[in-house]
């Protein structure tokens, strides 16, 4: 059963029956947490996390998600990499990996004859340096 549903559950055994709160959340299985503490949106949630990597991002366009969430750890925020990345792709900020640019095929020409003099120029090197 989800969250909700357990929480409207809840809520019927609260009033109609009149069992205690903490008796009804262990029969739901809901922590009194849960039931008790407001629900918020991700989008109030992540407000916050949200101006700050817009700020970023408005000043430096071509930065990836690390250099963002280091220089959001160096200004003092400490948010879980996976929650701000989970904005980051929310916001769609994400930039597609650049690929390594191909060089260019060059034509082959076969290789033309040595001139005759500079055939012998290698032994002649060998020569000296064996003596």
């Amino acid at each position: 059963m989800m969250p909700s549903a357990k929480r409207e559950v809840l809520a019927m055994l609260v009033q109609e029956h009149g069992l205690a709160g903490r008796r009804a959340c262990q029969a739901v299985r809901l922590s009194r947490a849960a039931y008790y503490w407001p629900r918020l949106s991700r989008l109030k949630r992540n407000t916050d996390v949200v101006t700050a990597l817009n700020e970023i991002v408005a000043r430096h366009t071509l930065w990836g998600f690390w250099k963002c969430f280091h220089r959001l750890c160096r200004a003092g925020h400490r948010w879980n990499h996976k929650r701000v990345h989970r904005v980051y792709c929310a916001l769609r900020l994400n930039l597609p990996r650049r690929s390594k640019r191909r060089v260019p095929t060059r034509l082959r020409h076969p290789l033309g004859r040595a001139h005759p003099t500079q055939r012998h120029v290698g032994l002649r090197f060998h020569e000296r340096c064996a003596v």
